[in-house]
């Protein structure tokens, strides 16, 4: 049974996760598609206020990840068990497949041009530069994370979501035109699939994976070494 196979992980911590990444799928890249005919602002505060608004409504009940890379960054500092840790991967790789499909059939067909985050001016011939543009703004958005809502005594307090929502339009902003901006392995997996295109996606997994990963050891390392996870 799904209850079984969750342990003792309460099941609405894990379609939290689905439902966020779903809709942060669904709306994040309908901002990505009209950013096509409306510039790249469109995208950047699109995406970024969407992720702060969901983020706020997740936190109380499953930590308000939305993100494999912040998952990540959390279990290798041992603030994520290992079950939850899987749970969490599989609910937000689900709920970007669902939301970009969803998106796919309910958008015109000229809006499909742009395959929502999976790709930007670099994505086919520089994968070298595209892992470490994703990685950099990857290693950024954890970094706030942790600095705003794991560190305590840092200044944001309840603002947590927004400032890091901020950091991902911050990100659009630096490398949108060149990557597509997903800083999110998840973001890139629910749109290749939406979109049977699968070119550098693992590029994309292993930068912002690792990115995530090597901002939170970063912080954790350097200013919360005596605060137990």
């Amino acid at each position: 049974t799904m209850t079984s196979m969750l342990g003792n992980i309460p099941i609405y911590c894990v379609l939290a996760e689905f439902v966020g990444v779903a809709l942060f799928q669904f709306l994040g890249a309908g901002s990505d598609a009209n950013s096509v005919t409306s510039g790249l602002a469109t995208a950047a505060l699109g995406n970024g206020l969407c992720y702060a608004v969901l983020v706020y409504a997740t936190a109380g009940i499953s930590g308000g990840h939305l993100n494999p890379a912040v998952s990540t960054a959390f279990f290798v500092t041992g603030r994520l068990g290992r079950q939850r840790f899987l749970a969490y991967l599989a609910a937000q790789v689900l709920g970007a497949v669902i939301g970009a499909a969803t998106l796919r059939i309910c958008l015109p067909p000229a809006f499909l041009d742009t395959p929502f985050t999976t790709s930007g001016a670099l994505t086919k011939d520089f994968p070298v530069q595209v892992f470490c543009l994703e990685f950099i703004c990857t290693f950024a958005l954890v970094y706030v994370i942790f600095a705003t809502a794991v560190d305590k005594t840092g200044a944001a307090k309840n603002a947590a979501p927004l400032v890091i929502g901020l950091t991902v339009a911050v990100g659009i902003f630096a490398e949108g035109p060149s990557t597509g901006g997903s800083m999110n392995p998840a973001r890139s997996i629910g749109a290749a699939f939406a979109f049977l295109n699968f070119e550098n996606l693992v590029v994309y997994v292993a930068a912002t994976l690792s990115g995530g990963a090597a901002g939170g050891l970063f912080f954790d390392w350097g200013y919360l070494p005596d605060v137990p996870p």
